[in-house]
């Protein structure tokens, strides 16, 4: 049974009945002396639940059950039954934290409590919501806390950031002012430092954006949007997404004509709201952020590249291929044109042009960022670089809006790659991220004959697994067949693959997946092979196939 935990407020008791009865209702917790719940779940208490040296910083208590903050982690404490003597202890480790936010107190007395919220990368356990009382907890102290123990060690700033250090707010008009303009980053990083003090010592903010009462600001360690809430405005949400977090990441460019805003968007790996029904419908909530901005007052290619050296971290290999080994075709025509672009099945196109171009006046790609592979199909265009995967998509009748999607390499768990058939038009590339809205899985579809997809799989496979050697080096001889031998055709390894066996040679099926389909890496090898009918079960030192 767990001992009663004393309860210490850091203020005066609740002033009123009203106020007390209003706080059994709403659940909302008080904060406790984190000392005294210590001693009674150290290790040498009789009930040791903390690891020795494991040091609680912050308590919290609402009715019987507890809220701690550790150095190691996050504890719920549920007090169930009548009796009180079936006790859950929920742990969840900082790690599992993928954002977090602090809401503040509304002026009413029926909008009395400040809020504290938890977003995890668990799908059964996607948030955890604490309503806390007006006056019984330092809600800013609490947010520092957390940010402490999820957003890690200080990183430098970057160079080359404009910060517009002694920029006026230009307040536009009303029509568009929803749309978020640029402010002065310095002054933002004063601000956020002292009142509210949101950002950690170290931490420095180095762009801001102000729409009509919300703000915006990307730091050198999260993305920080502050949402203000209601007719008065006291009610303020401060909502911290880590730059770890975020899974890909797009800007739109404005249209022509009314379109008075341009866009960035966000994914993360936090759950999504899934819905209850109709009159529930999924939401994305915290897995998706999209941002607007002012066309006329925010560059919105600058906010790209800021973005991409955020996410796409240092360490690029310097990766080239031979457009021999691309199947760079002339563009479809007539009605193989058309079917194309219904059907977004893409061919090869030379990349130099493409890395010119995006290396131009707007600087898509950053300056140690090279396409390795491009791919068009009609208007739209996919580019593997040597950092991410770029999707370009022109939207409209006059092609002034345009997409550009950026999924890391890093943020991608799992990808397949699926041949044409004997009766298909195209070939098939599916990658699969951490993110659990729209974007969990990437579907692209290649021209059959005029896209190498065992080409694509093997560099998908040697920047995702991580062997940087491999990306660097494995495409000087891609393509062709080790010396005395003859490259087979796919007929006769989907026949070899029929044959009826259940456990297979891994000594041999490492070599057809070296010389009939170079599927595997220069140091991969094949451990254990399994058949189901037709399928195989690759189990090699890298992955399972």
């Amino acid at each position: 049974t767990l001992p009663p935990v004393h309860d210490i407020p850091l203020t005066s008791k609740d002033s009123n009945a009203v106020s007390n009865f209003l706080n059994f209702l709403g659940d909302n917790a008080k904060q406790i002396d984190a000392a005294a719940v210590q001693a009674q779940l150290s290790s040498a208490s009789p009930t040791p639940v903390l690891l020795p040296g494991e040091r609680a910083e912050l308590a919290f208590k609402s009715g019987r059950d507890t809220v701690l903050i550790t150095d190691k982690r996050l504890i719920l404490i549920d007090v169930k039954g009548i009796t009180g003597k079936r006790v859950e202890f929920l742990t969840v480790l900082w790690s599992s934290i993928s954002g977090f936010a602090v809401e503040t107190a509304g002026s009413t007395f029926l909008d009395g409590d400040s809020e504290l919220k938890l977003y995890t990368s668990i799908i059964a356990l996607p948030f955890f919501y604490q309503d806390l009382r007006k006056a019984q907890a330092d809600l800013f102290a609490i947010q520092t806390a957390i940010a402490n123990k999820v957003l890690g060690p200080d990183s430098a700033p970057l160079a080359g950031v404009n910060r517009l250090s002694g920029h006026l707010d230009p307040k536009t008009s009303w029509i568009g002012r929803s749309n978020a303009r640029p402010l002065d980053a310095d002054e933002m990083d004063r601000v956020f430092h002292s009142s509210p003090p949101i950002l950690q010592g170290g931490e420095r903010c180095e762009m801001a954006f102000k729409g009509l009462r919300d703000v915006v600001m990307f730091t050198t360690k999260r993305i920080v949007a502050v949402d203000t809430k209601g007719l008065t405005g006291n009610r303020i949400e401060y909502l911290s997404v880590p730059w770890a977090s975020v899974v890909a990441f797009s800007v739109e460019s404005a249209g022509s004509g009314l379109d008075l805003d341009a866009e960035a968007k966000i994914w993360t790996d936090m759950m999504f709201h899934p819905g209850n029904g109709d009159d529930d419908p999924p939401q994305p909530y915290r897995s998706y952020l999209d941002f607007d901005f002012s066309k006329k007052l925010v560059n919105i290619f600058a906010i790209k590249r800021y973005l991409s050296v955020r996410c796409l971290g240092a360490d690029k290999p310097n990766v080239q291929i031979k457009p021999s080994m691309l199947m760079i075709s002339a563009p479809d025509k007539g009605m193989e044109s058309f079917i194309s672009k219904i059907g977004g099945d893409q061919r090869a196109i030379d990349v130099t042009e493409l890395n010119q171009l995006l290396h131009g006046q707007q600087q898509m790609l950053l300056d140690d960022e090279n396409i390795i592979m491009a791919f068009k199909a009609g208007r739209d265009t996919t580019a593997f670089t040597n950092a991410r995967v770029l999707i370009i998509d022109v939207e409209g009748f006059s092609g002034k809006r345009v997409q550009f999607t950026s999924v890391p390499y890093a943020k991608i768990i799992s990808f397949s790659a699926e041949s044409a058939g004997d009766w298909d038009r195209d070939s098939e590339l599916k990658l699969y991220t951490r993110n659990l809205w729209n974007l969990q899985k990437v579907k692209l579809d290649f021209r059959k004959g005029k896209a190498d997809i065992v080409v694509i799989q093997k560099l998908l496979s040697a920047m995702v697994l991580g062997n940087l050697k491999d990306a660097a080096n494995y495409l000087q001889s891609a393509g062709a067949p080790p010396p005395g031998t003859q490259k087979p055709q796919m007929s006769s390894l989907t026949a070899w693959l029929t044959s009826n066996t259940v456990k297979e040679d891994a000594a041999a099926i490492d070599e057809q997946l070296r010389m009939e389909l170079p599927v595997l890496l220069s140091d991969e090898h094949c451990q254990k092979v399994y058949r189901s009918g037709r399928d195989l079960y690759v189990y090699t030192n890298k992955r399972l196939l």
